[in-house]
């Protein structure tokens, strides 16, 4: 079994907007070649979505915290480490830029459109999922878990675009619920700390930075 999802693509009126400002970037191409990144972003939708073994309202990196936390606050507090490391990364790297790191923020709170700022927050990313693949070669619960999702996600057909009022939808599947290993809780936001807020914003958020047509974006756009 599996759901149907309807919604915006994240950034859809700048992407829809860049692609009719650059006509020798055929829109066809660009989704045609976008397709390679549909398996990823179907299977960290469906751990966010439907296969979330902590949370109702997950981030995605859920599906590499199976088999180390065992309970929703272990790994809440796990994502609110992950969102802490990113931010000290972005902290680091543009510590002398602070026009740029606010910029940065208003881009992942989707209050402003940056190029540059869309394809930091894809670095980081990237480069957190791959310190994250690196645990779960150790895994065997995690590995699991992937295999699974991915197995499910591989049977999906690609995701559908369509244009509407000046910017991007979409419609996929992601596979239904599966077994989940704890009783599931949601997140509020108001109810962290503050201090934990802005890294729990970084870990709920910096997935859709991984969406196919943004890695394509950043491939052909990066500044």
């Amino acid at each position: 079994m599996a759901e149907t999802i309807e919604s915006e693509v994240p950034f859809g009126a700048y992407l829809n907007r860049w692609l009719r400002m650059n006509p020798d970037q055929a829109f066809a191409v660009f989704l045609k070649e976008s397709h390679q990144y549909d398996p990823a972003y179907l299977a960290w939708q469906a751990v966010r979505k439907s296969r979330n073994p902590y949370f109702v309202n997950g981030t995605g990196f859920e599906g590499y915290l199976v088999g180390v936390c065992r309970t929703p606050d272990e790994a809440l507090a796990r994502l609110l480490d992950i969102g802490a490391t990113i931010l000290a990364s972005v902290g680091r790297i543009f510590r002398y830029q602070p026009a740029f790191r606010t910029r940065l923020m208003q881009t992942l709170r989707n209050e402003i459109n940056d190029a540059r700022c869309i394809s930091e927050w894809a670095a980081q990313l990237g480069a957190t999922l791959a310190r994250l693949r690196c645990n779960v070669y150790t895994n065997r619960e995690a590995i699991t878990f992937q295999y699974e999702t991915y197995h499910l996600v591989k049977a999906l057909p690609p995701i559908l675009y369509r244009e509407v009022k000046n910017t991007l939808f979409q419609v996929y599947l992601i596979p239904s619920a599966g077994k989940v290993l704890t009783a599931r809780t949601v997140v509020s936001a108001a109810a962290l700390k503050p201090a934990d807020q802005d890294a729990w914003l970084v870990a709920e958020t910096i997935g859709r930075f991984g969406h196919p047509l943004i890695r394509e974006f950043v491939r052909y756009a990066a500044p």
